[in-house]
């Protein structure tokens, strides 16, 4: 089991800016490269390896356990003992049974933000992210068209519940499946003259807006966050 938690981007990068220091000073202390402490800051959650949150903790003279409830997403809780009996193997007595409960979700490689005609082969396979009853799945998202916030390569998770549930909110990003089963990833804002047509746009000012029909959308799914792997160091 990868003994990592998860954490709120912002709430990290408060840290750091509370104590007035770089992404690179912060990084030296540590110990991380400052590329990490970018991706973390940049993720809406973010894995953090509980090595770097044991650091983390010291550096502001609190627990881990204190940290997490500071920084931390969802259920995780921590043992500030010592290891003993089958959590010898977790960091400060970490049991199994304490970490946040996790769940697979199916995750679609290849789909582009940009032009259809510039996607790879879309494959299917599952990634592994924080329990929840929302229906959720990941897509990993070539080209630059959502620039500077999500980059190529990036694995972002969408929640069909939460377009359901919500609705379209102007401005955010959203996963659009169409009728005729093209698909693409971008911001929608509502069209306040015509409720029946929207208009999608890139983060990338370099690509045009489109203006679409609402009907013609078959299935809208919102971005939740971005899943960032966290370097040992």
């Amino acid at each position: 089991m990868a003994r990592n938690v998860s954490v709120a981007g912002q709430k990290f990068a408060a840290i750091r800016r509370e104590r007035y220091l770089t992404q690179e000073e912060f990084a030296q202390r540590l110990a991380m490269s400052a590329a990490n402490v970018r991706r973390i800051e940049q993720s809406d959650t973010s894995g953090m390896h509980f090595r770097n949150l044991r650091r983390l903790a010291t550096l502001v003279k609190t627990s881990p356990k204190q940290l997490l409830e500071r920084i931390g997403v969802a259920e995780q809780t921590l043992s500030d003992g010592a290891p003993s009996g089958d959590a010898a193997d977790f960091p400060w007595g970490i049991a199994e049974d304490s970490l946040q409960p996790v769940m697979e979700i199916a995750h679609f490689h290849g789909v582009s933000a940009a032009k259809t005609e510039d996607r790879m082969a879309v494959q299917r396979a599952a990634i592994i992210v924080p329990q929840s009853t929302d229906r959720r799945f990941s897509v990993t998202i070539d080209g630059d068209c959502m620039e500077p916030k999500y980059q190529h390569g990036d694995v972002v998770i969408f929640s069909i519940d939460a377009a359901e549930r919500e609705g379209i909110i102007d401005g955010r990003n959203y996963f659009i499946q169409f009728a005729d089963g093209d698909n693409t990833f971008k911001r929608i804002f509502l069209d306040p003259e015509n409720r029946e047509t929207l208009q999608l746009k890139c983060w990338n000012a370099r690509y045009a807006p489109r203006t679409v029909e609402r009907a013609s959308i078959k299935l809208l799914a919102r971005a939740m966050s971005k899943q960032v792997l966290d370097e040992a160091c």
